[in-house]
């Protein structure tokens, strides 16, 4: 049987097409940009089909690019799953995965889950980036990432999802302010949660809620939050290790949230990704 293929030109290949950079696959496999583009070529001509355009300065590739990287992903499943069969029988962890979650998320909760799989599963390679819901669903089914975290205030029910946390939306003011019933409120922009937030001042105050600012990002209004400028609203994960933080005294009904790993329908978590996510279950 001829094996025309060498599987890491192949590599090369699909990673610089899934990040659509020639750089960022040479950061990925620790080697050169002449080397990812060298092996690029190489693969070009024993296939003798153009997968890439080849313009300097841009980086696309080509419908025949757009078939080998579809194609490829049986291939790599294919590996990835021998790989797992053998470690499985000597019973350790290894492999990589590659996964997407909310910069919130990455900040409060990833770290300390990111130490304890080094400390135990010291053959597991982890590569993640940030992003928001939509973002992490369109690189799932492009299949550039085996799964993403999101929180569950969105549509996932073309996903299968893989529970990791809960808890609760609170609200936040700075541990040095005195007077926080004379604090506006510093929210995300209208989602379900914020809804809920204004039902529920409004029932039990009589008043509407006074905002002083939305802002899309949770980091930011917890840091707003802290420098004593408004009653912070945003899940408690966030609030984690945060000492200059207190929960505002006017108790609301709570609302509660689910953080998720989603991944494509009819697929089976890997043994490593399920290693790796059952950290934040402990």
């Amino acid at each position: 049987m001829t094996l025309p293929l060498n599987l890491m030109y192949l590599k090369y290949f699909c990673d610089a097409a899934k990040m659509g950079s020639v750089s960022k696959a040479a950061l990925a496999n620790f080697v050169t940009q002449s080397a990812i583009s060298q092996g690029i070529h190489k693969l070009e001509k024993s296939l003798n089909q153009e997968l890439i355009q080849h313009r300097q300065n841009r980086f696309k590739i080509t419908s025949e690019g757009e078939m080998i990287l579809k194609k490829s992903r049986d291939i790599f499943k294919g590996i990835q799953e021998l790989e797992e069969s053998i470690s499985s029988k000597q019973g350790e962890i290894s492999g990589r995965i590659e996964f997407a979650c909310m910069h919130s998320f990455a900040l409060a909760l990833l770290p300390q889950q990111l130490k304890r799989a080094r400390r135990e599963y010291p053959n597991l390679q982890i590569n993640f980036r940030l992003g928001h819901t939509d973002m992490m669903k369109d690189l799932i089914k492009k299949g550039i990432i085996d799964f993403g975290i999101v929180l569950d205030n969105e549509d996932l029910s073309s996903f299968q999802c893989y529970e990791i946390f809960r808890g609760q939306y609170r609200t936040y003011v700075s541990s040095a302010v005195k007077e926080p019933q004379e604090l506006p409120y510093i929210l995300s922009e209208k989602l379900m949660e914020t809804n809920l937030l204004r039902k529920a001042y409004a029932k039990k105050c009589r008043r509407e809620l006074p905002v002083l600012m939305e802002v899309s990002s949770w980091e930011v209004i917890a840091k707003l939050t802290e420098e004593g400028l408004g009653v912070g609203f945003f899940p408690d994960y966030v609030a984690l290790n945060k000492k200059s933080l207190k929960e505002h005294p006017l108790h609301l009904p709570a609302i509660h949230y689910k953080i998720y790993a989603i991944f494509p329908p009819s697929v089976k978590l890997h043994k490593n990704q399920e290693a790796f996510l059952k950290l934040f279950r402990d």
